[in-house]
């Protein structure tokens, strides 16, 4: 794992065509870094600053594509070297309250705004650090999505289920040879177009299955198929408390739950599936895929049980395969945390811009900062084996040995100094682990304290 270095190098080689916007992007980003939910005007402090900050995002001449460049290639450096990488591929919706904002669309909550699909680059061990955004996709709805046939809208050019293997495309070509890149999608990614283009490109998946489908062979359907296996192991795993959400489609799958201990059974066999009649006559007539099927043995009544059905290109020999195409899975969970430190830690749906370009722009500043930040949040709660150095500087651990109210070990782990970090910012060890608003406070304050430390260092060596 690549050492946490500051928010300056995930612009680096910055190319706007003019010097001064890129020097214009890092004064900005550094500022937002301090403080990332801070709003605009207060993070760049002065009026120069503001108009400069609204001059550079409302700019026809700098894109997010262009902003976004120097992360992509950061990021790639970072898998550089690594035995494997997950890429976690989802799209989420960024809603703006307010009128009169030009560009914006209707989105799935009501509401206007747009949308961001992100491929997230996650390490493929057991930590499932964050390793930086791969490929990003923006767009607007312009008006409530239509009814169509399924057959009208496999053959529609502008469908937005095309991104999954566009992003997937893009992504995988940032990934430096060598390194095994599986892509994960959830149930919206479950498509025969998808499924198929993936084999075709050889990239390697794991995709949650959505709905039962056809089969080829004895049995019709992947759901008698499913209930002819015999479970290969079984595995005792927590559940943890969910709330459940508010949108009517979503309660169906999503139902809240308490917290529990689950018994899961595993079976997985080689399936092949026939193509769709509504699909592309260009897509291969049938196609072979790995099935590993997740259930719940002997739920809790009144609770619905776990069930996963996935489709995977990964090998499913042994118990170990099988048990690692889940993991594989698993670690797609990382994105949705990755959403709530866009949207929580960076507050990008506060920020008060008149026009999607511009909203658009500053997304690709926040990508990075918000990336930066679910990292160190992640290292806070690893074991206490990885070292201090990976998260934070060598200056910014004197600092905190001089101010932490937590003495850090003569060989701190991340773990132990980012605790230490949220600390600074109001965290009580006793409240559970650190949030992202207490660990961006702390994070802050540690900064501005490192500028005192190096200006007295500086007038010391002067004197």
């Amino acid at each position: 794992m690549a050492k946490v270095s500051g928010i300056e190098a995930e612009f680096s080689g910055l190319a706007l065509g003019d010097p001064r916007r890129s020097r214009r992007v890092l004064e900005v980003v550094r500022a937002l870094d301090m403080n990332p939910s801070m709003s605009f005007p207060k993070a760049v402090g002065d009026d120069a600053g503001l108009e400069g900050t609204y001059r550079l995002l409302n700019n026809p001449k700098v894109s997010a594509e262009e902003l976004l460049a120097p992360h992509h290639r950061a990021t790639a450096q970072r898998i550089s070297g690594l035995p494997s990488v997950v890429i976690a591929h989802d799209t989420t919706a960024l809603g703006f309250n307010g009128e009169g904002r030009s560009g914006l669309g209707p989105t799935s909550r009501g509401g206007q705004g747009f949308f961001a699909h992100l491929s997230l680059a996650v390490t493929g061990d057991e930590l499932r650090l964050p390793l930086g955004v791969l490929a990003s996709k923006t767009w607007v709805r312009t008006g409530k999505k239509p009814k169509m046939r399924p057959e009208k809208r496999s053959h529609d050019p502008t469908r937005e289920s095309k991104r999954w293997f566009e992003q997937a495309t893009i992504a995988q070509a940032r990934v430096p040879s060598g390194v095994h890149a599986v892509h994960v999608a959830d149930r919206e990614g479950d498509a025969y177009e998808l499924l198929s283009r993936l084999l075709e490109g050889k990239l390697a998946f794991v995709v949650r299955a959505a709905h039962d489908r056809r089969v080829l062979g004895d049995l019709p359907m992947l759901s008698d198929v499913l209930g002819s296996l015999k479970h290969e192991c079984e595995r005792e795993v927590p559940l943890s408390r969910r709330v459940g959400t508010s949108m009517p489609r979503g309660r169906a799958a999503h139902p809240p739950r308490h917290c529990r201990s689950a018994r899961l059974a595993f079976s997985a066999s080689l399936i092949e599936f026939e193509r769709p009649r509504y699909a592309l006559k260009e897509l291969l007539p049938s196609i072979s895929i790995n099935v590993v099927h997740v259930t719940e043995v002997d739920p809790p009544s009144g609770e619905k049980p776990v069930e996963w059905i996935l489709f995977t290109s990964e090998p499913i020999a042994s118990v170990a395969d099988i048990l690692r195409v889940v993991d594989i899975y698993r670690a797609r969970w990382v994105i949705e945390e990755f959403f709530k430190a866009l949207k929580t830690g960076c507050a990008i749906e506060e920020r008060q811009l008149e026009s999607f370009e511009a909203l658009d722009n500053a997304l690709a500043l926040f990508l990075p900062i918000a990336w930066r930040l679910l990292l160190l949040r992640n290292l806070s709660r690893q074991p206490s084996d990885i070292a201090a150095d990976i998260a934070l500087t060598s200056t910014q651990l004197e600092v905190l040995r001089a101010v932490s109210k937590r003495p850090l070990s003569s060989t701190p782990s991340a773990k132990e100094a980012l605790l230490a970090v949220a600390a600074l910012g109001g965290h009580i060890k006793n409240n559970g682990e650190p949030g992202w608003q207490v660990l961006a406070r702390g994070y802050h304050d540690l900064l501005m304290l490192e500028v005192g430390w190096l200006a007295r260092a500086e007038r010391s060596d002067q004197s």
